[in-house]
């Protein structure tokens, strides 16, 4: 699986990186279809607050899952979306099962 990180408009430090890499990588144990993912770490500094943003799109076969998360850190922006894409990742997989096992009620 390879994890492409994609910071807009600054740099970001080799902790960040790492961390972010470490925490999206843990999406493998739900599905092992993950064939990629790229984050995107924006920074949206015309907010009075700072907020920063993690948007996620993890390349499954068939469907890419677009998800984004939001904080006032970059890593609680990366946890927030890393939730929201671990239960789309579940749900991807689950709905593939599904449709291998085909369904009693339609014969």
């Amino acid at each position: 699986m390879d994890i492409t990180l994609e910071p807009v408009d600054f740099n970001i430090s080799q902790d960040l990186n790492d961390h972010m890499r470490e925490m999206f990588s843990k999406l493998s144990k739900y599905n092992d279809q993950i064939v990629g993912i790229d984050l995107y770490l924006k920074s949206n500094a015309n907010n009075e607050n700072g907020e920063k943003t993690v948007d996620a799109k993890v390349f499954l076969p068939g469907n890419d899952i677009y998800v984004s998360g939001e904080g006032d850190s970059f890593v609680s922006a990366g946890q927030d979306c890393y939730e929201v894409a671990k239960r789309h990742v579940r749900k991807a997989k689950e709905k593939v099962k599904d449709r291998q096992q085909g369904r009693p009620d339609k014969y």
